[in-house]
């Protein structure tokens, strides 16, 4: 099965997992040069919604807050977690890889009160406290890839609106 980023091309990264100011990061910031509101999450691979909503530090209420993913073993193990943002899944739902999930929230009084990123997690089986069994995302995410982009409507178009003025009367 194939893994996805996170966020679409572009992005960078803003804060990595490991030691920062006096504590531990448990995972891996993603925002995008000009701003991060708005833009769309996608799951890194198949699997079930687990948590969905607010969540202590990522925001609330719902849908702000967390999003996370268990990925069976033939979706390559592990859970993901995806803070600071607006959820567009349900819990108990079940995502395919590369499947738009929610986009990162653009408001901080909802956020957790942070500046609007992508707050990004690999856990190594199921969800699980700060410890061992939180990974360092970035390795697993080497070799992924972009996501797809979003499927072009097809159809007529509507018509264009015409622009010449209409005449008023006297």
């Amino acid at each position: 099965m194939p893994r996805y980023w996170p966020l679409e091309r572009g992005r960078v990264l803003t804060s990595g997992f490991g030691p920062r100011d006096g504590g531990f990061h448990w995972g891996a910031d993603f925002g995008f040069p000009g701003g991060s509101a708005w833009r769309p999450v996608y799951a890194t691979g198949g699997g079930t919604v687990v948590f969905a909503g607010p969540a202590a530090g990522f925001g609330g209420p719902d849908p702000a807050g967390w999003v996370v993913i268990d990925h069976p073993s033939q979706q390559g193990n592990g859970t993901t977690v995806y803070g600071h943002i607006v959820r567009e899944v349900a819990l108990g739902q079940q995502v395919r890889p590369g499947q738009r999930i929610g986009y990162i929230n653009p408001d901080p009084a909802t956020n957790g009160g942070v500046a609007p990123h992508l707050h990004f997690e690999w856990h190594r089986t199921l969800w699980s406290p700060p410890g061992p069994d939180r990974l360092d995302p970035l390795p697993k995410l080497r070799l992924s890839l972009d996501p797809p982009p979003p499927p072009t409507v097809s159809g007529p178009r509507p018509a264009a609106a015409d622009s010449t003025p209409t005449p008023k009367s006297p």
